[in-house]
């Protein structure tokens, strides 16, 4: 098990991880002539994009966090 101080770490790989891996998948999709082409290409895609993606994820996660809380009423 993951120790809970890493929580923030861990959610933040995971998130970039999956999003990443969808949005890349799109892009190829849409961008690519065959699904040969995307089936080949989508691995050298997904891992640059997610050494984008975590690094961003790490920075964008507590911004979007006090954005949202300032937006949402407290019950």
């Amino acid at each position: 098990m993951i120790p809970k101080r890493f929580h923030f770490h861990t959610f933040s790989f995971f998130m970039s991880l999956l999003m990443s891996g969808v949005m890349s998948l799109a892009m190829l999709t849409t961008n690519s002539a065959t699904w040969i082409e995307v089936i080949v290409s989508w691995p050298e895609a997904w891992a640059v994009s997610m050494l984008v993606a975590f690094p961003v994820s790490m920075l964008v996660v507590p911004f979007t966090q006090r954005i949202v809380s300032k937006m949402v009423a407290a019950n």
